[in-house]
């Protein structure tokens, strides 16, 4: 392949500024400062808030429905963005409640409106979910064996790709846009959507891609590749959560367009039909501040002292912690190996630490998932009844989402997180923790197949599929003195304060900018 012609570099595209204090608040003057007054929307697959059902029966006409924020960190952060910036929210519909609803908060400068879609074809809606989370999701996580697709669930894909399309189109011809951007694997067609139904120029398109690229073996899977990967270029600009998921996918599209000279590829930049595409690695964060805030609240504390009392956990227990959905990319039957290989390793434990696993249920309605969590409390069952001592038993499971202002608390409390994963983007529950461990020598046991393992260098880190190795591990440092584990929190804090949530957000629209601006230039 011909190489494409050599780019002056531009500090503007690196995935990391010059260290800063970034908040909502600096993200959104950097978008105004970049935009002025246009606006920002967003595209994702899952609604930022959840549209609680009356229990009263209909509410009056003009009466406001009740929200519920989830606890997703991303999508939440997102939310707490568009306050400040203002802008447009498109998702699928998921509670109840009209097509549209104006989010704003007492507080809050601004306000957005979210564009609720529904897939008028059940079965279109049905095959987008296939293609998506049976066939995409397992192959992407490599796991072929838990693909379920059938032929023809790329259709509904593409449908729901292009209802998506039509909507963000409406939107865009309607208001003056500053930045389209779209979320996740979900999506991956929506800027070609886009593009054969624009008439004049489109605002630039940004797509972030929050779950792991996989090695090629593992995409050649997927009979729709080439289409899906065509889909991703006519972004404008592409994120991924690490060098090597940006550096895997270059690859991916250096295989299969090999000896094309349609498409060229560089280290950061991809040439389309002439059209070039920014690809970089911007690591998501969190709002460490916020939850520091949260771990440190006299009230959330007295409830989660409350919710242990609950579940039986007494107030001097020793705990480890886990947070996850009931996923089988979570490790969950790896991680109870782990506790068996520690109990057996290492019996002086027995009574006096305890496992908390707080596992929202996910997908519980499709078998795959089932089958998995019915394994998991299998799992459970016996390593209690194998290491239950008197009325002592070692893992507490709670199959619900459990609220931040009570988590946060807990993860203070908590010795250590024990985070499993076989494969994940980044994971999210390891760096809410070390924010909440402010002076404090809980221990982040971080799976090393973990995207945020490839940034938190300083985390004790862990092999899921070496159970004995990691209970020894486990086992060395929870014997640690405190003046190590707090200075190794101290210099884990200090990177995701630096690498927090609003200083991926405010990268990223800088990138697109930068994009922009070199492309008017050439």
């Amino acid at each position: 392949m011909t190489p494409p012609k050599p780019i002056k570099e531009n500090p503007a595209l690196s995935p990391r500024e010059p260290p800063r204090t970034w908040n909502a608040l600096s993200v959104s003057e950097r978008f105004r400062s970049l935009y002025g007054s246009r606006k920002l929307l967003v595209a994702t697959h899952r609604e930022p808030v959840i549209v609680q059902p009356s229990t009263k029966g209909a509410s009056p006409e003009g009466d406001s429905p009740k929200l519920r924020y989830p606890a997703g960190g991303v999508s939440q952060s997102l939310h707490r963005l568009l306050l400040q910036t203002g802008g447009d929210w498109v998702s699928l519909q998921s509670s109840p409640g009209p097509s549209s609803l104006d989010i704003s908060i007492p507080g809050n400068p601004a306000s957005y409106t979210l564009f609720r879609l529904s897939v008028e074809n059940p079965y279109r809606e049905e095959e987008y979910q296939r293609f998506s989370n049976d066939l995409l999701w397992p192959l992407f996580h490599e796991e072929p064996g838990r693909v379920g697709s059938r032929p023809g669930d790329f259709l509904g894909y593409e449908a729901v790709n292009r209802l998506f399309a039509d909507h963000i189109a409406r939107i865009t011809h309607r208001h003056e846009i500053g930045v389209l951007w779209i979320h996740d694997y979900q999506l991956t067609l929506v800027a070609k959507e886009l593009r054969a139904l624009a008439s004049g120029p489109l605002p630039p398109i940004a797509f972030f891609w929050h779950i792991p690229w996989p090695r090629q073996e593992f995409l050649a899977h997927i009979p729709e590749r080439r289409t899906l990967l065509e889909g991703l270029l006519d972004y404008d600009f592409l994120g991924f959560q690490t060098a090597l998921y940006r550096e895997r996918f270059l690859e991916s599209v250096a295989r299969e367009f090999s000896g094309s000279s349609r498409i060229n590829v560089s280290p950061r930049l991809v040439v389309k039909d002439g059209r070039r595409i920014h690809v970089g690695d911007y690591p998501i964060g969190v709002d460490p501040g916020r939850f520091e805030t949260l771990s440190l609240d006299p009230k959330g504390q007295a409830e989660a002292r409350a919710f242990l009392r609950e579940h039986g956990i007494g107030p001097k227990e020793r705990l480890l912690i886990s947070v996850d959905r009931m996923d089988y990319t979570k490790g969950f039957l790896k991680r109870l190996q782990i506790l068996d290989s520690f109990f057996r390793s290492f019996p002086e434990w027995i009574g006096k630490l305890r496992l908390l696993q707080i596992a929202p249920l996910t997908r519980s309605d499709h078998p795959t998932y089932q089958g998995y969590q019915r394994k998991v409390r299998d799992a459970v069952r016996t390593t209690n009844d194998r290491w239950k001592a008197d009325d002592w038993f070692p893992v507490v499971s709670v199959e619900r989402t459990v609220d931040h202002r009570i988590l946060a608390p807990l993860y203070r409390m908590a010795s250590g997180a024990l985070v499993t994963s076989t494969n994940d983007g980044m994971n999210l529950v390891a760096k809410e923790y070390l924010a909440a461990q402010k002076d404090e020598g809980g221990i982040l046991f971080l799976s090393r197949f973990t995207g945020a393992a490839q940034g938190l260098r300083e985390a004790v880190l862990i092999d899921p599929y070496d159970p004995q190795t990691a209970a020894a591990i486990i086992h060395r440092a929870l014997a640690e003195p405190l003046s190590i584990r707090t200075g190794r929190n101290k210099i884990l804090r200090e990177q995701i304060s630096r690498n927090n949530i609003f200083q991926w957000m405010g990268s990223i629209l800088t990138g697109v900018h930068a994009t922009e601006q070199e492309k008017q230039e050439e």
